[in-house]
């Protein structure tokens, strides 16, 4: 029976530890779940979506026919009358013939219209192209984004640990001073300066956690959620491959940035839709055509023959249009687009100018911070040492609660160092990444 009862409590055991697991938050599952959810990548979904109808539709309008299909019925006719002079003094009035059914088909499909149509489509085509490769790059920068916040809120609930260990290290340290100070061992000195750094220690162990709610609110956001309170799984990794981080940073063509590959496909779409616009100047010729049904009643014989015939004629021909003065709209829709251009070439400008920027800031930043975190490596070493002969020596009594304590701090201030340090080389590594459009390779 006894058996029984403890396989029971290590299968409980066990479900509960699987659960525990399930509901842990991955960083994977944080970055398909921010593609899935967020706002901004469907947002860009929408916008493919938008210029793919816009593809056809300019397809539609400057390449295929315009057939249209229209009827009419009259269910009360008064006529005018015609007026017949045969010699007589009154004239014979005879009432005019209109079809009293009639249904037309339309046809009409433009040849030429100063290569307008072409125009658009190609300006349609690049549009749609634009949109293709900034959903791509929606999906890369919510993914880089999830990652960096995920790593920061790691890291923020790092620094509460420690700053929660510091609160209760000094706590007791007071609490020993206190003692001391009863018996004769410790001054009021050492009292006040443990108290001072005890309330500081408190001030920063709630910025701390004001820090990790942030930070984890930050998370859910980039996620597309308002909220989310699941555990962080897994640990802040540590860039450790510096220099082969650096030989995939020696030749970057930012024209092949998403981004900026995106902006200049969207500059020629504008010129081209500038030149759509500015085709207005030559005249458009169609090809048009027209098939009728209808009746037409006739009064004269309408007691001798059938009314309700109905007869069926069509036309096939050629229009021309050459708007000569329309108020000045066609040629401010000309100025508009073509300044929707000029704004386009100068976004693409300054994308090109700013990239390099991004990429010598991010990959400066990457190389100090990996300085930093080499040097916080060894102040934490050196600090832990330096924690461990001061407790000797208090024990021994050649250092006082005072030394203890600096020492303590200063490794409570190193190790967070290195945290802040750690998360400062992920940090620059992401925004590298983001800087050149693709991931880096760092096993």
């Amino acid at each position: 029976m006894r058996n029984y009862f403890l396989l029971a409590v290590i299968l409980f055991g066990s479900l509960m530890e699987s659960r525990a697991l399930a509901d842990e938050l991955t960083l994977k599952a944080a970055q398909n779940e921010a593609v899935q959810q967020s706002p901004y990548y469907q947002k860009a979904q929408a916008m493919e979506s938008q210029t793919s109808w816009g593809q056809y539709e300019k397809i539609a309008d400057g390449f295929l026919p315009q057939v249209s299909i229209s009827g009419q019925h009259f269910f009360a006719e008064n006529y005018s009358y015609l007026n017949v002079e045969f010699g007589a003094p009154t004239p014979l009035q005879f009432p005019e013939i209109y079809p009293q059914t009639t249904l037309n088909l339309d046809a009409r499909i433009d040849v030429f219209d100063g290569f307008k149509n072409i125009h658009q489509v190609d300006s349609a085509d690049r549009y749609h192209q634009a949109a293709q490769i900034l959903l791509d790059w929606s999906s890369f920068q919510i993914q880089e984004q999830v990652r960096m916040k995920y790593y920061q809120a790691l890291a923020a609930k790092i620094l509460l640990d420690m700053a929660n260990e510091n609160v209760k290290t000094l706590e007791d340290h007071l609490r020993i001073v206190e003692e001391r100070l009863q018996n004769g061992e410790a001054t009021k000195y050492d009292l006040l300066r443990v108290k001072v750094q005890l309330s500081t220690a408190r001030s920063n162990q709630i910025a701390a956690n004001d820090n990790l709610v942030l930070s984890r609110e930050s998370l859910a956001q980039t996620m597309g959620m308002k909220n989310d309170d699941r555990p962080l799984s897994g640990k802040l990794p540590v860039v450790t491959n510096v220099d082969k981080i650096a030989v995939q940073l020696t030749e970057v063509d930012f024209s092949q940035r998403p981004d900026v590959k995106a902006k200049e496909m969207q500059a020629k779409a504008a010129e081209d839709e500038s030149a759509a616009e500015g085709s207005f100047w030559a005249p458009k010729i169609s090809l048009i055509g027209e098939y009728q049904f209808y009746n037409s009643p006739d009064f004269l014989t309408s007691g001798i023959t059938n009314s309700n015939d109905f007869r069926t004629d069509y036309f096939l021909g050629a229009a021309a249009t050459w708007d000569i003065f329309d108020g000045g709209i066609s040629l401010a829709k000309a100025k508009e687009a073509e300044e929707k251009a000029n704004g386009a070439n100068a976004d693409l400008r300054a994308i090109q100018i700013q990239a390099p920027y991004d990429f010598d800031t991010w990959k400066r930043k990457l190389v100090s911070s990996a300085a930093v975190y080499q040097a916080k490596l060894t102040d934490v070493d050196e600090a832990k040492e330096s924690v461990r002969l001061a407790t000797l020596g208090f024990k021994a009594g050649v250092n006082t609660t005072t030394d203890v304590l600096d020492a303590e701090l200063d490794k409570f201030t190193a190790s967070a160092g290195l945290v802040q340090a750690q998360v400062g080389m992920l940090e620059a590594v992401i925004n590298l990444e983001l800087a050149i459009g693709k991931r880096l390779n760092n096993d």
